[in-house]
C-alpha cells in the first residue's frame, strides 16, 4: 500500500472520530447538563489521547498527532463543562 493511502485512511479515520465528539460539546455546552457524562471516562480518555500524541511522534505520523491534539481539546472542553457544572451555575 501506497504511504498517501495510509495518511489518507489516517485522515479519515482521525476526522470522524473528532467530528464524533462535536454533538457531545454542544449539548453540554448549550444545555449546561453534564450530570449524564463521565468524569472518570474523560479522564482516561485524555490520558490514552497523551499518549496516542505521544505515539504519533514517535512513529512520525501526522494523522495521529494531528487528531489526537484535537481530541484532547474536545474533550478536554467537555471535562471542563462537566467540573463547572454550567446548569447548577444558572449558565446556558
Amino acid at each position: 500500500m501506497q504511504t498517501w493511502w495510509l495518511t489518507a485512511l489516517g485522515l479519515a479515520a482521525g476526522l470522524c472520530t473528532s467530528l464524533s465528539f462535536v454533538p457531545q460539546v454542544l449539548k453540554a455546552w448549550r444545555e449546561g447538563d453534564t450530570e449524564a457524562i463521565s468524569k472518570r471516562m474523560y479522564i482516561a480518555s485524555l490520558i490514552a489521547y497523551g499518549l496516542w500524541i505521544v505515539h504519533g511522534l514517535m512513529i512520525a505520523s501526522v494523522p495521529v498527532m494531528l487528531f489526537n491534539v484535537v481530541n484532547v481539546v474536545l474533550a478536554g472542553l467537555i471535562l471542563v463543562l462537566k467540573l463547572r457544572g454550567l446548569k447548577s451555575a444558572g449558565v446556558r
